[in-house]
């Protein structure tokens, strides 16, 4: 079983490859364990362009890199997260996906 969420924002601390190491969701730290997969989502020609709020164009292509990680708060149990990253500005917009129970 698994719960989507609709761009739940993130923060997010790297490793030196990029992929997450740790993140902050609602007010809990998680830490990164495992990186179980990774892979990269076209984004709907529908869904708003990060960089400007606007409406994207058809036949536009913004993508998403997603990490399915496995990650525990400090106190409490391990969990799957899908965190995805795109680029915003001149830096990136993290959120949390989905958490796979």
């Amino acid at each position: 079983m698994s719960r989507r969420y609709r761009s739940e924002p993130i923060e997010v601390v790297t490793d030196e490859s990029g992929a997450p190491a740790v993140f902050r969701w609602r007010g809990r730290r998680y830490a990164v364990h495992v990186i179980v997969t990774s892979w990269v989502e076209a984004l709907p020609w529908w869904v708003a362009d990060p960089r400007t709020g606007e409406p994207r164009t058809a036949g536009a292509s913004g993508q998403r890199h997603v990490w399915r990680v496995e990650a525990a708060p400090r106190t409490g149990t391990s969990g799957v997260y899908d965190l995805y990253r795109i680029p915003r500005g001149r830096g990136w917009h993290w959120g949390l996906a989905r958490i796979i129970d």
